[in-house]
Formats: C-alpha cells, structure tokens, sequence
C-alpha cells in the first residue's frame, strides 16, 4: 500500500540522465489508479517515473518492496503525496515536476502523462511550446478507441500516420520535437524513424517551413490505414 504518509524530502534530487532516448512517465494515479500495476514495466521502458497523488488506498504486491525501494534509491521512481487534498492536487505536482525536469533533462528527452484529466494538455502544449517532445496519454476506452487500427500491424509510415491522428491535439510544431517524437516511437530502430520523417516529407503528410510543421489531416488519415 502507498501510505498517506509516503513523500520525498523538499531537497530530493531528481537525477538528470545524460541519454538521448531519455524518456519520463508523470502518473496522475487518482485519475489512473490501473497503472500501479504496470509500474514495473513502466520503470523498464522509461528513465525516470513520477507518480502524483493526494489520497490513495492503492495497493502493491510484497514482492515488489524490494524492487520499488532499489529504484527510489536510483532516482528511478518517486511518489510525491501532495501536502493538501483537494481538487486537482495532483495536477499542480505533475505540473511542477514537468516544468523542474524540462530544466534538467536533454532537449531529446520525451515526457509521457498518464491521466484522463484534459487539463493536462495544457502542461504538454507548453511543453512543446518550449522545443519539447510531450503528450499525454488518456487510459478511458473510449478514448484508446478513438482509432480503430491495430497499429501494430501497420508498416512504420502508417503506424505513425495513425499515431498523429489519435494524437491531433498535442502533435509536434516544430521540426525537432517532430523528429523526437518519430525516434521516441522506433526507439529501437534509428534507421527507421529518420525513413519516416523522410517519407512523411516526401508524401506531403508534413511540410517544414523555417523549422515549423504543419500536418496535412487528409493525407494523414488515408496513410494510417495498410496501404492497398
């Protein structure tokens, strides 16, 4: 269980990881409790992981007492309870964090919100704003089924295409946090996520002018399907 009175210090530090594929994941975990329990892969797949809350009866399994406390220990994972309730709190510490490691990390870092509070978007419109790679990322059904294509079927190109349009709101506006955001999808595969910047350029899907994108929606959307 996350006791009520589980905290970091005002002087905890947040480590800053000099690597290009930094990534952070902010959970709102009163808005998203289900992510508890993906936390352990979540601290595989991203460099740091900050979980916000201001009441929580959430629960852990023992074996994993361990495992959190190692990552704590590594500045891999902090849970902040907010110091008073009430509506929002949680936001306010997403917030904060986001706006003290955009200070920290490299500019190719990518920051991941989980929450279904909208109100978040606007803690990712600044954060792309300022050159950042951000989005954030809603756990409802009925928003994971604004899109019906099982993207992982779908060649690079066109996963991505589908990845723009489940992600109108908060697409990249400049050519950077565009390129980040392409590397941050094929993280595994270099080569592949500069082919899709490049295809995406040379099909009109995008268009870069003085280091601004703009989106074509027609194009995209006949590209987030299997090519015929």
């Amino acid at each position: 269980m996350i006791e009520d009175d589980q905290h970091i210090d005002d002087d905890h530090s947040i480590e800053q990881k000099n690597n290009d594929a930094a990534s952070v994941l902010l959970i709102d975990l009163e808005n998203c409790p289900s992510q508890l329990h993906q936390l352990q892969e979540s601290l595989q797949h991203y460099s740091q992981v900050f979980i916000c809350y201001a009441k929580s009866g959430a629960k852990i399994p023992l074996d994993w007492l361990t495992p959190l406390s190692t990552a704590v220990h590594e500045n891999k994972l902090t849970v902040f309870k907010m110091t008073t309730g009430g509506k929002n709190a949680a936001d306010f510490g997403i917030s904060f964090f986001a706006g003290v490691l955009m200070q920290q990390l490299p500019a190719e870092a990518h920051f991941v919100i989980i929450s279904n509070d909208t109100d978040l978007d606007h803690v990712v419109q600044l954060l792309l704003s300022h050159g950042r790679s951000a989005e954030r990322i809603g756990t409802k059904k009925e928003e994971q089924e604004k899109i019906a294509v099982d993207t992982a079927s779908l060649p690079p190109v066109n996963k991505f295409c589908a990845y723009l349009m489940t992600h109108n709101k908060n697409r990249p506006t400049k050519k950077e946090t565009l390129q980040n955001s392409i590397k941050n999808q094929f993280k595994d595969s270099p080569g592949t996520a500069e082919n899709v910047f490049n295809v995406l350029t040379a099909q009109g899907v995008i268009k870069i002018s003085e280091k601004k994108v703009t989106y074509d929606d027609a194009k995209i959307c006949g590209m987030a399907h299997l090519p015929d």
